[in-house]
């Protein structure tokens, strides 16, 4: 299935009759009723939905935000030697080729527009202009949002501007008149500008299907001053001839009162932000994020005057998170809750994707992020397939619905159908109709393609047994790309090699005909029971004497040119194992070009010569080998891992020359791991160690709290300290802090006893003598099981039965935005207890049903240093 498929798969719950009834009677508000069709593609209907006026289909378009024109993207791009144009030429090819068909950005002022409104024809508008041509081309739809008011700086230094928003902060923008005329003038100019590479105006530009007036504004002016704001901005824009649908800003700082006087406005929409796993942590959030988006609520739903306002997204993202399970559950949850559009806050340029600098909180790219774009790309299925206002239970139960699957223990986003079979990772799902099929994208192995490479491929069939197949390079990420960023630092790696590709689909067979098309290399070869050598690029497959050869197929792809780096091993150790069983080392071997041999030296401290292990590769980049059992004794082990290239070697961590066989090895780093008896007790959170594990709140519209790292009971011992200030602010009164266990945590929960307790090493924070908190395991699926727990002002060891947990609400962290999303969750599961082999983490609460009325008076907190799984009670 293409996306254009998907498209036209996309329907609403009503009948056809419904349709054409709603499709007779549209009513264009606000809008000229002459006016041809192909000047306004859309209309919004008295119930809210939008539709195309050509066919009167309800819209369902999704895509992303883009900056190249603008701001730090427009800066960058120079700075690495890319030319603007054609970095915008290979992101567009990028986005057709990934399905999306919507583009949305919030236009910095700053860089088109004086201080008096008038629009500079400066290179920020000429490439934007050429932007829009390129996405219409394309068929990439357009929002554009004219009134940024940032500052085009970050993440560097503001520079100094002298544009439209210079001089007024957000308030004053929507209140103070001396603002208005500016942005009046403004608005008039924007939407009249024409377009050299179109011809057009942005008002007559068919492709440009909407204006969303001022991104994420504020309204200190009140309810009708607000009202009087946007209805002044919208006539603004009539006035210059725009006859297109006009949205505003509805969720940023939403009230109820603030709700009533946007939709009372002369506006055909509103627009919403959604950020459920916060933004800008300086790494990577683990732990399953799924409960997160598992709904989106829409607090203005009954209000008359919002009943006729289409609803769009005008930027989101899963912030911060790597996986690649997040973005079908998030359409989900849009289109339950009945929007129409979703753009994703901020595609990567290619050119600079690499150290993920624009908004290190942000990454995606199809070259630099391949499993999740490919997650992206059935995202936008997803929300053309799903009917607006479907539901699909309550998580767990909503990873499934309809075509599609997400998972966070497999990292998949999946989506199966007859013709189509996309899947983000490597999976065991088998496709129902092979022979069927039409379209296949995915990143590693699978029932149709095996492959171990890490980069995406694209099959789609061009005639009966013609198909074209287009293979991106592998990357590997080599530090956390979320962490603090820079354009001398390199986050992920671009490798290109030759790999095996084994092929299964009926339409081919086991010996078609491979020629490669567009590059220099035009030789043809055979596959053999379905396999042949595959490098990055475009190639035509087909099976010998196919009835369609001579079927038209694009070489057009672009990729970046492999890093230029030295080789380097990734690998994080257990925590800790269980005395005599072995366990297995894997690392990445991340190189230009295939490495001669990798091995494993390894040794329990105390021991002297270490032992040679050959590691064995494993997928694209990895080696594995096991530390036999006789050197998993309780203490501490020790290795290296040696990589052994034209016939040197050198080894890690440390990359030092040699290996340590060698007489004159130097090396003094290692790797170590804690080894400990059978049945000794798991350790889940660790104030010392622990510290980028922990999940916060952010503190908007939260209960006052303020949190720290303290001292502990013992010298070199750290705890995690929280107190909440008050109460009062919050309509929850709820407080929680959470931990999520990295992998190598887990190696000894599938030991743990089912009826073992809890040590919690804990006091009470503020400088009270005693206060309440609340210990919770939280398990993969989302379920949270609980006890409070009393507290002193000394430190103390409070021991919980794992049995004596109870069923606790998760709370939703990182805070999800806007506010008015849910931030406490009940999980759909029905399950008698705890199941602590799938533990995800901890969440340590401090809440106001914890306390009698008289005891809220003050503060609560309290100070954690460890809590210990033990099976000794």
């Amino acid at each position: 299935m293409t996306p254009a498929d998907t498209r036209r798969a996309a329907v609403g719950p009503a009948s056809h009759a419904t349709r054409v009834t709603s499709l007779l009677a549209l009513a264009l508000i606000g809008l000229a009723s002459g006016l041809q069709s192909q000047q306004i593609p859309l209309a919004v209907d008295r119930q809210g939905v939008m539709r195309w006026t050509d066919s009167g289909k309800e819209v369902a378009l999704w895509g992303v935000n883009y900056t190249a024109p603008f701001a730090y993207a427009y800066r960058a791009l120079a700075a690495v030697g890319m030319d603007r144009k054609q970095a915008i030429d290979a992101d567009v090819l990028h986005f057709a080729r990934l399905g999306l068909d919507a583009y949305r950005i919030h236009v910095w002022d700053r860089e088109v527009a004086d201080t008096l409104g008038n629009l500079l024809a400066n290179d920020h508008l000429d490439l934007l202009d050429y932007l829009m041509a390129r996405l219409a081309e394309r068929r990439i739809k357009v929002i554009l949002t004219p009134i940024a008011w940032w500052p085009p700086g970050y993440p560097e230094p503001d520079p100094v501007t002298h544009g439209l928003s210079d001089g007024y902060d957000k308030g004053q923008m929507t209140t103070n008149p001396a603002a208005r005329p500016r942005q009046l003038n403004y608005l008039r100019q924007f939407v009249a500008h024409r377009n050299p590479y179109t011809g057009m105006t942005y008002a007559d530009d068919p492709n440009l299907l909407a204006i969303e007036i001022f991104n994420e504004p504020r309204h200190p002016g009140g309810p009708a001053e607000t009202t009087r704001y946007i209805d002044e901005m919208a006539d603004a824009l009539r006035q210059a001839g725009f006859r297109k649908p006009i949205f505003y800003n509805i969720s940023e700082g939403y009230s109820d009162p603030h709700g009533h006087a946007v939709c009372a406005a002369r506006i055909q929409g509103v627009s919403h932000q959604w950020y459920p796993t916060g933004l800008v942590r300086n790494g990577a959030v683990g732990g399953n994020m799924l409960p997160n988006v598992d709904r989106y609520t829409i607090p203005y739903d009954s209000f008359p005057e919002c009943r006729n306002k289409a609803r769009m997204v005008y930027e989101f993202d899963a912030a911060d998170v790597g996986g690649s399970y997040m973005y079908p559950a998030m359409a989900r949850a849009f289109r339950g809750a009945g929007f129409q559009w979703a753009t994703q806050f901020a595609y990567d340029p290619m050119g600079i994707a690499y150290a993920n600098t624009e908004y290190q909180t942000h990454f995606l790219n199809l070259v630099y992020t391949p499993s999740k774009a490919i997650s992206f790309m059935i995202a936008g299925a997803a929300f053309r397939m799903t009917p607006r206002g479907a539901a699909f239970g309550t998580y767990p139960a909503s990873e499934r619905f309809g075509a599609f699957r997400v998972s966070h223990a497999e990292d998949l986003s999946e989506m199966v159908t007859d013709t189509a079979f996309f899947h983000s990772n490597a999976t065991r799902t088998v496709p129902p109709s092979p022979d069927r099929l039409r379209h296949v994208a995915g990143v590693g192995s699978s029932a149709v393609v095996s492959y171990e490479g890490t980069g995406a491929y694209f099959l789609d069939r061009r005639a009966e047994g013609v198909w074209q197949l287009e293979v991106y390079p592998d990357v590997a990420w080599v530090v956390d790309p979320f962490t603090r960023p820079s354009l001398g630092r390199t986050a992920a790696r671009v490798v290109w090699r030759s790999r095996s590709m084994r092929i299964t689909l009926p339409d081919l067979g086991p010996g078609f005909v491979v020629q490669p098309v567009g590059g220099e290399n035009t030789r043809l070869s055979t596959a053999q029971s379905g396999a042949f050598a595959v490098s990055p690029g475009v190639y035509g497959l087909a099976r010998p004497n196919a009835p369609g050869q001579g079927a038209a197929l694009t070489a057009k792809f672009v990729a970046p040119p492999a890093s230029k780096a030295a080789t380097t091993v990734l690998h994080a150790p257990p925590s800790e194992q269980t005395a005599g069983q072995p366990f297995t080392v894997r690392v990445e071997v991340v190189s230009g070009e295939p490495v001669d041999s990798v091995a494993l030296f390894a040794r329990r401290i105390g021991w002297g010569r270490m032992v040679r292990l050959v590691m064995e590769p494993e997928g694209a980049f990895g080696y594995e080998a096991q530390v036999p059992a006789e050197a998993v004794r309780e203490g501490l082990v020790e290795y290296v891992v040696s990589v052994y290239e034209r016939g040197e070697g050198r080894t890690f961590p440390g990359a030092v020359a040699g290996d340590p066989y060698h007489w004159d090895f130097t090396g003094r780093e290692f790797w170590q791991v804690p080894v400990v008896a059978a049945g000794a007790p798991i350790l889940l959170f660790d104030g010392t160690h622990d510290l980028n594990h922990i999940l916060y709140p952010h503190p908007w519209g939260y209960v006052r709290f303020r949190t720290d790292i303290v001292a502990g009971s013992a010298p070199q011992r750290l705890a995690l300290s929280a107190v909440v200030e008050d109460f009062s602010p919050a309509p929850d009164r709820h407080f929680a802090l959470r931990t999520f266990l990295p992998e190598g945590r887990r190696t000894r929960l599938s030991d743990a006893a089912p009826d073992g307790v809890l040590r919690i090493r804990a006091r009470a924070a503020g400088g009270r003598a005693a206060d309440r908190m609340e210990v919770a395991l939280v398990e993969r699926d989302g379920t949270a099981w609980g006890a409070a727990i009393d507290l002193t002002g000394a430190w103390q060891d409070v021991v919980v039965p794992v049995s004596s947990l109870r069923r606790t609400p998760l709370a939703l962290l990182p805070r999800p935005y806007p506010l008015f999303l849910p931030y406490l969750l009940e999980t759909g599961v029905s399950r008698a207890g705890p199941q602590v082999a799938q533990l995800d983490g901890l969440q340590f609460a401090v809440a106001a049903g914890f306390f009698s009325a008289g005891g809220l008076e003050g503060v609560h907190g309290f100070e954690i240093e460890r809590v210990m799984l033990d099976a000794r009670r």
